[in-house]
């Protein structure tokens, strides 16, 4: 029996994201409504966060998607 394919909505928003204490700009993904990952822009890098610590940095933006993305499918 094929299986039909589901639409999902990727999201990417301008947004401020908290690492520690302190506030940077960056971006939030979502799938649908429900927030998958945080992206924070630091020192000419982008650094994926979890729970306002990071986790790894990347050097351009499609890579930290991609890796918020990869981590989403494994953890389903």
């Amino acid at each position: 029996m094929s299986r039909k394919e589901k639409k999902i909505e990727v999201q990417l928003k301008d947004y401020k994201v908290q690492v520690g204490t302190d506030t940077f700009d960056g971006y939030q993904l979502l799938i649908g409504k429900q927030i998958v990952g945080e992206i924070a822009e630091l020192d000419q890098q982008f650094a994926v966060l979890s729970n306002g610590n990071v986790q790894e940095f990347h050097k351009n933006l499609e890579q930290a998607i991609e890796k918020i993305i990869e981590n989403y499918n494994l953890s389903k």
